[in-house]
């Protein structure tokens, strides 16, 4: 792995700072939620959607057939399948209609109220509705959506791993390491936290904790956060909800208070940092991969951090579009002249990789945090 520690391949300092002034958006507020896709932002999307809604279905139809080639994994595909579901209902195409509209509806198009509704008086779906199919495709978005409705708590509880008794009864009693795990935009947390962080926890016996986020955007995606605004606006809420559910996981496990770090990816990082940030006092240090750090984190904080002297790395690949690595150098290179101890690790692993280069990643960053003492509470803390 290509490694790049504070201060390598950068030049002089004051050129990296002067970086500053032409990235200002590359790390703003917003930058936690520079991980949201979604189709309808897709190049060419709209103009498709235009031209159904104007009479020039087959072009519309194909154009959304391309978009859907390249961009199927959206979270909020079922959009481009319920248009396409329009496009051939007033063509008069009732097999492909019928279809797309399953997909649409399967895919989570009718989990809300406002487009449960659009679902059912929508008039470019007017030739669907004689067919006994469409009060089928209806009821099954009902029944989705009751169906999330009433198993809503255990969809965004916190998922967990504790590691098996090993049979030394001296290890069993020891007090776990803790790994909190924050995920990223339309993921789902167990399958993230199970795909690339057990691994690491099985191996190194550390509990681990991942919280869900509370927004959904289809059937198993989730979200922390789902606009530009929303990190401001909601992460101490979202911090609430892991204070939570991490005092619930130590009224049942034992866990090590010196040791408990915090992971994330896209969003989920720029949520960890947050909390590394701001909660100095009980977590150790930070790992996050691939996110956006929201320089409001810092306000009222940064000099309490500083001197608990936590470790927060900051693991990134080269050539990521959303946050390309020349700002994020200078962002760290920024915090670490002001005391903070940040430093940014590219290289090609993360958690879109396999889970042994996480873990891999994880051992090795949460080797460099521990280099540094804990301290509950350093002299002249507050």
């Amino acid at each position: 792995m290509v490694m790049r520690r504070r201060g390598a391949a950068r030049g002089a300092l004051a050129m990296v700072l002067a970086l500053l002034a032409g990235t200002a958006r590359a790390q703003d507020d917003a930058a936690p939620t520079a991980d949201v896709v979604t189709i309808e932002r897709r190049a060419g999307y709209v103009e498709a959607v235009r031209m159904i809604a104007t009479g020039e279905e087959a072009a519309g139809l194909e154009a959304l057939a391309a978009i859907l080639a390249a961009h199927g994994d959206d979270p909020d595909v079922y959009m481009l399948h319920f248009n396409a579901a329009c496009g051939h209902a007033r063509r008069g195409e009732l097999e492909p209609a019928f279809a797309a509209l399953d997909r649409a509806v399967r895919g989570g198009y009718g989990i809300h109220p406002g487009r449960r509704h659009n679902l059912k008086h929508d008039p470019d779906l007017e030739n669907l509705r004689a067919d006994p199919r469409w009060a089928a495709a209806v009821a099954q978005a009902e029944a989705l959506a009751q169906a999330i409705e009433a198993s809503w708590e255990g969809l965004i509880s916190a998922h967990e791993f504790i590691p098996p008794p090993t049979g030394d009864a001296a290890v069993d009693a020891a007090p776990l390491p803790l790994l909190i795990v924050l995920h990223p935009y339309g993921a789902e947390r167990a399958e993230f936290a199970q795909r690339w962080f057990e691994p690491f926890c099985a191996e190194h016996r550390f509990a681990l904790l991942a919280p869900g986020g509370r927004k959904i955007i289809a059937p198993e995606r989730f979200a922390f956060f789902a606009g530009p605004g929303d990190f401001v606006d909601l992460f101490r809420l979202e911090q609430r909800h892991v204070l939570a559910a991490l005092t619930a996981l130590r009224t049942r496990v034992a866990i090590d208070p010196a040791r408990i770090y915090v992971a994330g990816a896209g969003q989920g990082a720029g949520f960890g940092f947050a909390l590394a940030v701001r909660n100095p006092q009980w977590v150790r240090g930070a790992v996050l991969f691939d996110g956006g750090y929201a320089p409001v984190t810092l306000k009222d904080w940064e000099e309490q951090a500083v001197r608990f002297g936590r470790r927060i790395a900051l693991v990134h690949r080269d050539g990521d579009p959303r946050y390309p690595l020349a700002p994020l150098e200078a962002y760290a290179t920024q915090l670490s002249t002001r005391g903070l101890q940040v430093e940014l690790f590219a290289g090609p692993t993360g958690p879109d990789r396999d889970g042994a280069a996480v873990a891999a990643e994880l051992a090795a960053r949460i080797a460099w945090i521990d280099e540094v003492p804990f301290q509950r509470q350093p002299e002249g803390g507050r």
